[in-house]
């Protein structure tokens, strides 16, 4: 007597499951993290019913800088952006400011 799937695994069966990245593949390691933060601002964007218009601005941003991290990863340069000077940061909220420091003081690791 077989079980149904369904029975097993009501909502399907189970996804894929990814391999963890590693410190031997850096690469998969960054992409994860995006991954991870992509989620997160769809999620608060989803609870919080951001803005249509702010959550592209947004994940264009990301991606800019996903781009960046990855051709810094991998030693290419990074073309158009070699040439322009960093661009002034607008003013962020304090819970950012904060983040930053942690991320830069290296705190909690």
């Amino acid at each position: 007597m077989s079980t149904p799937s369904s029975a097993i695994h009501p909502g399907g069966p189970p996804a894929a499951v990814q391999p963890e990245p590693t410190l031997s593949n850096p690469e998969s390691l960054v992409r994860e993290t995006f991954d991870d933060i992509a989620i997160l601002i769809g999620g608060a964007a989803a609870s919080y019913h951001l803005d249509d218009d702010m959550l592209w601005t947004m994940m264009t941003r990301l991606d800019r800088i996903r781009v960046r991290v990855l051709r810094d990863l991998k030693g290419q340069l990074h073309g158009d952006d070699v040439k322009s000077p960093p661009a002034k940061l607008p003013r962020v909220h304090p819970a950012i400011d904060e983040f930053l420091l942690r991320n830069r003081e290296r705190m909690g690791e």
